[in-house]
């Protein structure tokens, strides 16, 4: 599906990411921005790097679950909590 200015009669650019324009025509807005998307790929790449933050986010926390396990060193217990 194509979308075509009234005021200028040429052919619209569709961009993936979305625009105010497209949400302003509804239904038909939606449609094509939503071919758009799947058309480059955008969605796909979102996808995976929705999947490869997630994977980093676990790997952080269990880096920090990791390392609140440890046991303090005599040093730490008597002065107080230090960077590790």
């Amino acid at each position: 599906m194509k979308i075509i200015d009234q005021s200028s009669g040429k052919e619209m650019d569709i961009p993936p990411e979305g625009s105010l324009g497209l949400l302003a025509l509804g239904d038909i807005g939606l449609k094509v921005w939503r071919e758009a998307r799947q058309r480059t790929g955008y969605e796909q790449a979102l996808r995976e790097r929705l999947l490869k933050q997630k994977q980093e986010m676990e790997q952080r926390n269990e880096l920090a679950k990791q390392q609140r396990q440890k046991p303090l060193s005599p040093d730490e217990l008597f002065y107080g909590h230090t960077n590790r």
